[in-house]
């Protein structure tokens, strides 16, 4: 009988033995083995041409809809440290750059003072214009003190200098 028989008849049930895979070298280290599986790559096509320019994340923001654009969010979180930094608490100083947006799209050119590099002092505390007699705000050095309204009212300014 040939074996092709005994296999489909059965006849081999109590004879077959597994015989695991044996290693492919006699190194003690080695982990390979005769069979390994192998893998597969398979190509995908992309979803764009290779020429085709990179989408514009900003293209559904300002100013075709009130979102704010990429360069509008890196200005919000630059002047949220800043406010914060002053002393001014976080909900207070988000609001009041949630403001300064409104104010860049409106192309309105008051300050504040908090964005002005003379201003010294933190929120809490006196606040002092260092180009007091450039800026108006007083006539002696001493009383140069601002008071925290004023400092968070926009207006125009001669002295003002943009904190970088």
């Amino acid at each position: 009988m040939s074996l092709a028989n005994l296999i489909t008849r059965g006849g081999l049930r109590g004879l077959a033995t597994a015989t695991p895979a044996t290693f492919a070298t006699h190194e003690p280290f080695s982990t390979s083995t005769v069979a390994t599986e192998a893998t597969i790559a398979v190509a995908k096509a992309p979803d764009t041409a290779a020429n085709y320019p990179a989408p514009d994340s900003d293209r559904w923001c300002w100013p075709h809809s009130s979102a704010m654009n990429g360069a509008e969010i890196e200005t919000f979180t630059t002047r949220l440290t800043r406010l914060t930094d002053k002393g001014l608490r976080l909900d207070d100083a988000d609001d009041l750059a949630d403001n300064l947006v409104r104010r860049d799209r409106d192309l309105d050119d008051r300050r504040l003072c908090l964005e002005c590099i003379h201003l010294a002092g933190q929120s809490g505390a006196a606040w002092h214009c260092k180009n007091w007699q450039r800026a108006g705000v007083a006539l002696r050095a001493k009383d140069a003190q601002l008071a925290t309204a004023f400092v968070l009212q926009l207006q125009r300014c001669e002295g003002f200098t943009i904190h970088v």
